[in-house]
């Protein structure tokens, strides 16, 4: 049986983490001095700006029912279907790691393509598994159905 107590790595924000992977892969960046391998700066503008964007629609979707943002929350008031929930259950990680690769292109260095990889891996493989076990619990058969008919990430 898996635990129900979020460990370490769920209890940091996805924010966070992004956060935390961008600053250290330009730390990176600039001490190694790396070139760009892939680089296009408007693309990467506008993909931050979608990704917030997406994000900031699904963060404000939650605030209006009521829904607790962090995954580690004990409890869930609410099961949010609506707004951004109805194309992907994960709007806010799907909007991080799209602003990962926006940051990754306009950075260009294959550290900073890292980022946007280690997001999706640590979303996909840690965060949204032990939040996916909590809302079964909390919801049922009402979640199942709602995994059923929206895609985890597109």
């Amino acid at each position: 049986m898996t635990s129900r107590k979020p460990n370490w790595i769920v209890r940091i924000p996805t924010p966070i983490w992004l956060i935390t992977l961008v600053v250290l892969a330009l730390a990176a960046d600039l001490i190694l001095v790396l070139s760009p391998i892939v680089q296009h700066r408007p693309t990467g503008v506008a993909l931050i700006v979608l990704g917030l964007a997406l994000s900031a629609w699904a963060r404000l979707t939650f605030r209006r029912q009521g829904a607790e943002v962090f995954p580690s929350s004990e409890k869930h008031s609410t099961l949010v279907a609506s707004g951004p929930f109805r194309f992907t259950r994960n709007p806010m990680y799907l909007g991080l790691v799209v602003i990962g690769v926006g940051a990754a292109l306009l950075a260009g260095t294959w550290l900073m393509w890292l980022v946007p990889v280690a997001v999706f891996a640590l979303d996909q493989l840690v965060i949204i598994p032990f939040e996916e076990r909590s809302m079964e619990r909390a919801y049922g058969d009402a979640y199942r159905a709602y995994k059923a008919r929206v895609r985890r990430w597109l």
